[in-house]
């Protein structure tokens, strides 16, 4: 993508330069869709279409199509995006185009656009990241609840004010708009105050201006030279380079694949005097280097930094990593090898060589601890603790944060990560304190600051930004110290439990804290007890794999099945999957069981076929967990492949909670599923958010209504008018409808009633063995 800033180019003026670049960039006719502010304006729009149109064709810049975004037939904007080559971003009143590209879901789609993106004055501030709409229309600069700051469309850091010459002079509400608006907002910012005719281009992650403009920071208002922009770096952004900084580079160079002769380019204070005598050949560094590393390491790191091992991995993944450790005077420390090709020189690897320990021991958002860091120094903490002083570990969870970022956004989501952090500090004062995850808090503090009124105040807390306003509570799970041997995670890993108990009836304390005591404890020892076994349990195939059949619900007919989860202990017999899935999910294992379990539907249908018996498709759960391991998701279509399964007859269930989760990888992988024809189901549905977003954003093949609404039928008629509805609108977007839990014949008559596709509960059949369920299928 290249992005065009521009303050107005199609008025009168010298726009040559901007032309002359853009003609470099638009070589061949040009689908354009052209971006309103305002699509209810059809007759401004259509002349400053016109307009628009004359300045290209003056300009040498031939188009072949033009669309209106918000014309009638026009189509998804998600395909008009992958029809176009230029999208043009029209000027007018900028956050009316803001609302209604975010109406349209413009920006949602653009990100993946791979084409032109020319945006003229309020399209160019709509463009950024965080966009400063600046007081436009009478009433806006007096307006105390005019919302100045939203996200935009990511395409770029710079905030950009058009108009420099008007904007200069212009007075709204009785207010100058640069001295008394601008300015106060300019602390903690960076604003581009540009020209007509001037322009910003952003290609490569590099942006330059050309023009004339002036930067507004801080209050202050200096000129904007032309050449290469290093665009702000706002909060979040300062707070990485920072830590970066503090930690710097051990040692830079580069090595020449055929002769293994090395340029340093960097080599810290620390490390001058290992290489004095060194002639800087390779496998001179990695001898030298080798001797700072602790001795278990040692043998593995010389045999994976052998110039064969990094360029075999060069070129299959295209970069290198591996982290070892040091000790040195001040503890054990974390290093980290990286490789990179070097662009132009084909001969030539980079390698870095880097302290990574503040990153793995810092959490890069709030520089508080991250787990590791937070762990070890807790561990430290509770070992030297004086038997006289009282102290207790502290588990946070802001409840209901993610509505936070699908009210407000991501940026709203942050500013309230750090008023938790804030607020945790003011009322609890810790002696330490970590951000183990998203809206996630740990921390170790003194009782005598867990007082009733202390925790109240802390837990009920009002997220204000401008005219946005959020309460939220932070619920607590607090887990008392008394054991100077006590393991740090174990003590975590109770917290979490009591925090989640809040509100069933069993924690000790309120709605909004409670402390963990021994009548938790029978529940906790076995959740360790059995993630302790789990890895043993796997390979001993204790788990089993249960199958339960779906019916059509018209015939009765079975067409298809759902596998779960069942694990036959040795000891303890059958456990519940309620029992040992949610302590496997929360450390992170419930990959290990999908992998199992997609390997036992694979083996069932291979056998099946193989015996040229009948099969159903099966469909197995992939939890939140699975999408963030790239390998294990990545590999499923290799190994179905591998088989030489049909794919039509392994589908997957995704919950709409880890749907909500899901980013840009794991929806590559889902769309690359089901173009070889694997069904995608949305389970659960009903039972979190039930965002209709998802069911536009993605083609679900079949949707699962959660038990919760089924069990409603017959006891509440809005349910039941829900239920419908839903089973309507599915099929009105090509989607069937499997009904969870259907264990009455009145359930059943009203989902026939209501033309649902497909049945699934104890009506008809159990979750049963392999064995019970081949029965079934060699029966019919």
């Amino acid at each position: 993508m290249v992005v065009y800033l521009t303050s107005n180019f199609i008025a009168p003026g010298d726009n040559r330069s901007l032309f002359a670049d853009l003609r470099k960039e638009w070589k061949e006719p040009a689908k354009v869709l052209y971006v309103p502010c305002n699509p209810k304006e059809k007759k401004e729009n259509e002349q400053q279409k016109d307009t628009v149109l004359d300045v290209f064709k003056n300009a040498g810049l031939e188009v072949k199509e033009l669309t209106m975004l918000g014309e009638t037939g026009s189509g998804p904007v998600k395909d008009l995006v992958e029809d176009a080559n230029v999208i043009y971003l029209a000027g007018g009143h900028a956050p009316s185009q803001l609302a209604f590209m975010k109406n349209v879901g413009l920006d949602k789609v653009i990100s993946t656009f791979n084409g032109v993106v020319i945006c003229s004055g309020a399209g160019s501030m709509n463009a950024a990241y965080n966009v400063y709409l600046m007081p436009d229309k009478t009433g806006e600069a007096a307006d105390p609840n005019f919302v100045r700051f939203l996200d935009g469309l990511d395409l770029t850091n710079i905030q950009m004010i058009p108009h420099r010459e008007d904007t200069l002079k212009r007075t709204l509400d009785g207010k100058n708009i640069i001295e008394d608006v601008v300015m106060p907002d300019s602390y903690g910012r960076r604003f581009y105050l540009v020209s007509d005719g001037s322009f910003f281009k952003v290609k490569n992650g590099k942006t330059t201006f050309k023009g004339k403009g002036e930067i507004i920071e801080d209050g202050t208002i200096r000129p904007l030279k032309q050449g290469t922009i290093v665009p702000f770096m706002g909060y979040f952004e300062q707070t990485v380079v920072k830590t970066m900084l503090a930690d710097g580079y051990d040692m830079v160079f580069s090595v020449n694949k055929k002769t293994e002769v090395c340029e340093v380019y960097y080599l810290h204070e620390n490390l001058k005097e290992l290489f004095e005598s060194s002639k800087l050949k390779y496998p001179d560094i990695c001898f030298k280097l080798s001797q700072l590393v602790v001795e278990e390491e040692q043998e593995s790191f010389l045999d994976q930094l052998r110039a064969s091992v990094i360029l075999k991995e060069l070129k299959e993944k295209g970069d290198y990593v591996r982290t070892v450790h040091v000790d040195t005077e001040n503890g054990r420390r974390a290093k980290n090898i990286r490789v990179w090709e070097v662009p132009g020189y084909p001969d030539w690897f980079l390698v870095v060589y880097i302290d990574i320990t503040t990153f793995l021991d810092h959490d890069w958002m709030t520089d508080e601890y991250a787990r590791t860091g937070f762990l070890e120094r807790a561990a430290l903490f509770i070992s030297e603790l004086p038997e006289d002083e009282n102290y207790s570990l502290v588990y946070t969870n802001v409840k209901g944060f993610k509505a936070v970022n699908e009210l407000f956004g991501n940026w709203n989501g942050d500013m309230v990560i750090f008023q938790t952090r804030d607020v945790l500090r003011k009322y609890l004062k810790p002696v330490l304190l970590g951000r183990l995850e998203s809206d996630h808090f740990v921390l170790i503090t003194s009782d005598d600051n867990l007082t009733d009124r202390n925790l109240r105040e802390m837990c009920s807390q009002v997220y204000r930004n401008q005219s946005k306003e959020y309460s939220y509570e932070i619920r607590c799970g607090i887990y008392s110290i008394k054991n100077r041997n006590a393991d740090a995670r174990q003590l975590l890993a109770g917290a979490k439990l009591v925090e989640k108990t809040i509100g069933d009836g069993t924690a000790k304390g309120n709605r909004l804290y409670a402390y963990y005591d021994d009548t938790m404890k029978e529940s906790y020892v076995r959740q360790r007890f059995l993630l302790s076994d789990f890895e043993r349990a796997l390979n001993e195939n204790e788990f089993l794999p249960y199958y339960q059949p779906i019916v059509d619900a018209r015939t009765g007919d079975v067409v298809s099945a759902e596998l779960l989860i069942r694990w036959r202990h040795k000891d303890l017999g059958m456990v519940s999957p309620g029992q040992f899935i949610p302590v496997i999910e929360s450390e992170g294992m419930i990959s290990h069981l999908d992998s199992f379990m997609l390997d036992k539907v694979i083996d069932f249908l291979e056998k099946r076929a193989a015996m040229g018996k009948r099969s159903v498709p099966c469909a197995i759960n992939l939890s939140r967990v699975d999408f963030y391991d790239l390998s294990f998701i990545e590999g499923i279509y290799e190994r179905v492949k591998k088989k030489g399964i049909d794919l039509s007859m392994i589908r997957f269930e995704v919950t709409e909670s880890a749907y909500a989760d899901l980013e840009s990888r794991a929806m590559e992988f889902l769309n690359k599923l089901k173009e070889e024809g694997v069904m995608i189901l949305l389970d659960d549905f009903g039972s979190g958010m039930s965002s209709l977003s998802m069911l536009e954003s993605f083609d679900f093949d079949i949707i699962k209504l959660d038990l919760g609404f089924i069990r409603k039928i017959g006891i509440n008629d809005k349910a039941e008018a829900i239920i419908a509805s839903t089973i309507r609108l599915a099929h009105l977007i090509g989607a069937k409808v499997t009904a969870e839990g259907v264990e009455t014949e009145e359930q059943l008559k009203f989902l026939k009633y209501a033309d649902c596709d497909y049945i699934q509960g104890y009506l008809f059949h159990k979750p049963m063995p392999e064995e019970e369920f081949i029965a079934i299928l060699d029966g019919e």
